[in-house]
């Protein structure tokens, strides 16, 4: 039976706390801060074992007089920078750059800087299209695009309803033409930066 801690609020979460863990039938009595109970109860539910065997483990681990309770927090310390880690390379520039060049409809990630960090061809088509109405290569060079809400803001719409997407225009400008639009804005799972996707509708 997996044994996750609920999550404290976040001013508990330094709070130490005394728990008696059985481990190979001996009763342990370990303080730990609450937020590595919280790590290792997630660790535990994430590899399908119970905290006592996390505890064990780290028993076995441990040379000579070694501290168990260190040990624990050197384990869940572990668990949240590999989580880290993983988050980090799910969510670089180039997962995300792949995201758009997988999209079939025209897409491009933009930055709060107006800076456009990936465009896939159906973007680059619809560009040549539908602002310089020709077949001109690297049209996307010296383009600006905007959207008709704040960036800001729109973060902020995305943010306040996680995996929704929202509508907003958007305006195309390059070589002196305009077009404008409608389209779908998600953000972009960066851990460090705040980057929006837009979808372009029709």
């Amino acid at each position: 039976m997996n044994e996750t801690p609920p999550l404290a609020d976040e001013e508990d979460m330094s709070a130490l706390r005394f728990r008696v863990v059985t481990v190979g039938g001996q009763r342990r009595g370990i303080k730990l801060e609450e937020i590595y109970w919280h790590c290792l109860g997630e660790l535990a539910a994430r590899n399908g074992c119970r905290l006592a065997d996390i505890v064990a483990s780290c028993e076995r681990e441990l040379e000579g007089d070694g501290n168990l309770t260190a040990r624990l927090r050197y384990v869940a310390t572990r668990h949240l920078r590999d989580q880290l880690e993983t988050a980090r390379k799910r969510g670089s520039l180039a997962a995300v750059a792949s995201q758009v060049r997988a999209s079939p409809s025209p897409a491009f990630a933009l930055t709060g800087s107006k800076h456009i960090v990936a465009y896939n061809a159906a973007f680059l088509s619809f560009v040549q299209t539908r602002v310089l109405r020709s077949q001109q290569p690297q049209a996307a060079r010296g383009l600006r695009l905007s959207f008709d809400v704040q960036f800001v803001d729109l973060v902020q719409r995305l943010k306040a309803a996680p995996g929704e997407p929202q509508p907003a225009g958007f305006t195309i400008g390059v070589q002196g033409q305009v077009t404008r639009g409608k389209l779908n804005a998600a953000l972009a799972p960066l851990v460090d930066q705040d980057v929006i996707i837009g979808f372009i509708l029709g």
